[in-house]
């Protein structure tokens, strides 16, 4: 790969030839903001927070598209840059309906005197995203305190119809992350932009609302979004309400998956907090019973294991417990719904167990709460009803907070068990644990069932379920489907 010598901020650096300034900034640690910039989605410059000076250049350029060249002169840090950047952010602030930091608005407080931690412990400030916004955090870094302009903030009605894929248009700043996963990554193409000028927006399909348009509620609009304009309903002040009260008893399901995110948000490092340890602070805040997903996981895929060795080798074999992929192939693929296999999710397993077997031989009603970082399960929970509520990382994180229930600092006490008979791991290279990825390439591997090998794809999002279920399928005996 051919490479080029350029300089950033009066260090010399030799990069490879088809980076961007972005991009060379980042692999040698040189922070430059960004806001619409999301790894894995193509950059189109729509935010101009990441603007730097190119000496040659008469204005600032957007270093998340601009290719590095031989010879190249960069400035990320300078009084211009930062001036540039910080009109930006007041600009973007005009037209964003300014409800975090209560302590800004009434005027007692600047914003680097506010405590983010504190600021997450106040009850004032009423964005679902404060204290996770990364317009919120440019601003603190760039001192974006009192507006200059005029604020014109739009009175969009917020689209609830869902009830739980939530839109809230007023803070919308249009950087299209949503619109580009939604319609390249995912390939739903229920996201779009329309208007023009100040009026611009997002819209789902024709304008319609998310309960009428095209919308499969997979979550990862919610996980793009760098403001509050989309978000996942939430239930902390529910839950912790059932958890305080002494007429319910409360259960819930703990996934490995929250640990990694929820030592990100305390700051620390990789290990510093245990499953054990988090069970230990939902004990402290009230719940009555604490299980890890391991058997609802393993259950789920022994179901699937059951439809596999049922049906190998009769036909391509396409399984999938996700509800997401269901509203996607009865929405995009009809016609494919009757070849596809469902089986019961473990969040579905979950609540199910606790329902119907009285796993824990209770008294009185029993609320149910999965806590996981898949964003689809607290849609998937308000569609079916498997369980009562759904928390993710972040929520987890905001009621901590609240209740002094830091995990960090608490021992480590088992969990409890949700039933008595283990259930093995079956088949883990095709039913085990599987991320969410960008990319449009499936994964392929294969599996011996029965003293017969078998090739396998796995689809790790929508669009590569489009892509599998618009003919590739025919390639594989069996395919695992993924939101």
């Amino acid at each position: 790969m051919a490479t080029v010598n350029i300089t950033i901020n009066g260090k010399s650096y030799t990069v490879q030839s088809c980076r961007t300034i972005l991009q060379a900034a980042e692999e040698n640690g040189i922070h430059i903001p960004t806001l619409c910039h999301f790894q894995g989605i193509e950059d189109k410059a729509n935010c101009r927070i990441c603007v730097v000076e190119v000496e040659g250049m008469r204005t600032f350029q957007p270093a998340c598209v601009t290719r590095v060249r031989e010879g190249m002169v960069i400035n990320t840090d300078t009084e211009k840059v930062r001036a540039a950047r910080k009109a930006t952010l007041e600009l973007i602030m005009a037209h964003h309906a300014v409800d975090c930091h209560h302590c800004l608005r009434i005027g007692s407080s600047s914003e680097q005197s506010l405590d983010p931690v504190f600021c997450e412990m106040c009850f004032w400030c009423d964005c679902e995203r404060d204290g996770f916004c990364e317009l919120q955090k440019l601003n603190r870094e760039y001192h974006v305190d009192v507006l200059p302009y005029i604020q014109h903030e739009a009175d969009y009605e917020v689209d609830n119809s869902l009830n739980s894929v939530i839109r809230n248009p007023n803070k919308c700043i249009k950087c299209r992350r949503c619109v580009d996963v939604c319609g390249k990554v995912q390939t739903v193409h229920n996201l779009s932009m329309a208007n023009r000028g100040r009026d611009i927006m997002v819209v789902p399909e024709l304008g319609k609302s998310m309960a009428d348009s095209a919308c499969v509620r997979c979550g990862h609009c919610v996980d793009v979004c760098p403001v509050g304009a989309i978000y996942m309903k939430e239930h902390k002040d529910e839950v912790l309400y059932m958890t305080h009260s002494y007429d319910v008893n409360t259960v819930c399901q703990v996934s490995e998956n929250v640990v990694s995110e929820l030592t990100k948000l305390y700051g620390l490092d990789d290990g510093a907090i245990s499953m054990e340890q988090i069970c230990t602070a939902l004990h402290k805040i009230g719940f009555d019973r604490v299980v890890t997903d391991e058997y609802s996981k393993n259950e789920s895929a022994r179901q699937a294991a059951e439809i596999l060795e049922n049906m190998i080798g009769k036909t391509p074999l396409i399984l999938t417990s996700s509800k997401a992929v269901k509203n996607f192939v009865e929405e995009y693929f009809p016609d494919m719904k009757d070849k596809i296999s469902f089986y019961d999710s473990a969040q579905t397993i979950f609540g199910r167990t606790i329902r119907e077997s009285g796993a824990f031989n209770f008294d009185k009603p029993v609320k149910t709460v999965n806590i996981t970082n898949v964003k689809e399960m607290g849609a998937e929970a308000e569609e079916t009803g498997n369980v009562d509520y759904v928390w993710n990382a972040r929520e987890l994180y905001r009621v901590f907070l609240r209740t002094g229930g830091a995990p960090q600092r608490k021992s480590e006490t088992g969990f409890d068990t949700l039933a008595s008979e283990d259930v093995p791991a079956v088949y883990p290279e095709l039913l085990g644990d599987k991320e969410w990825v960008l990319t449009s390439e499936y994964e392929e591997t294969s599996i011996n069932v029965n003293g017969s090998d078998y090739r396998c794809a796995i689809a790790h999002n929508l669009g590569q379920v489009r892509k599998l279920l618009e003919g590739d399928y025919k390639n594989f005996d069996v395919i695992r489907l993924l939101a």
